[in-house]
């Protein structure tokens, strides 16, 4: 990657991230590019060459989102050698993913943009869950035995997982052992918190 490759990949990657945290705290509508530019540390000149407006800055904030769902989904079950560690490292990574994504207040600042993106992310979402897992869905005893889809009880992982966004449990490790229950994993097929 030459220099100058590396240079944008760093200032978006920072002005990506910046926005995240902003919006956490102010919420889409009332967030500003000016914030965004001194919380990625960046010049306003800089944030406008990469992001002309604040719709441009939200519609490539969408796109990073899916793309670090995706990256942490592939890697936390690819490190995974069994289709139930597969599996339970995908529900881990569903809630630590959330969990990451949480501030504290999730919806507060914009319960309106909090909600629109979980709608819209639920499809791409459960369409990447179903291709990373892959095979190892089946380990699901609904899918097993033909009362669900793979695609259907990924849905099921997500919305549970969402819930969990929208009405944070004191401790993650329940919603996490609920998870593990619907998904039939066992104890042998546990991950651990870093694998």
């Amino acid at each position: 990657m030459g220099e100058g490759a590396t240079a944008r990949a760093t200032s978006v990657d920072a002005i990506l991230a910046a926005t995240r945290r902003v919006i956490a705290e102010r919420g889409p509508e009332r967030f500003t590019m000016s914030a965004v530019a001194a919380a990625a540390e960046v010049s306003r000149p800089t944030l406008y060459r990469w992001f002309p407006s604040k719709e441009a800055l939200l519609e490539a904030l969408t796109v990073y989102e899916e793309e670090l769902y995706i990256a942490r989904l592939g890697a936390a079950v690819e490190a995974q050698g069994s289709s139930g560690r597969k599996l339970d490292a995908a529900v881990r990574c569903l809630v630590t993913y959330l969990d990451g994504l949480m501030g504290p207040d999730p919806i507060g600042a914009d319960p309106a943009f909090a909600l629109h993106s979980l709608a819209t992310s639920l499809e791409p979402q459960t369409e990447a869950f179903v291709r990373i897992v892959g095979d190892a869905m089946s380990a699901v005893p609904a899918v097993r035995l033909g009362h669900l889809s793979p695609s259907g009880a990924a849905e099921l992982f997500l919305r549970l997982a969402y819930s969990h966004y929208l009405f944070p449990h004191p401790e993650p490790e329940v919603l996490l052992a609920d998870l593990r229950s619907f998904a039939g994993i066992s104890a042998r097929s546990i991950t651990t918190a870093t694998g």
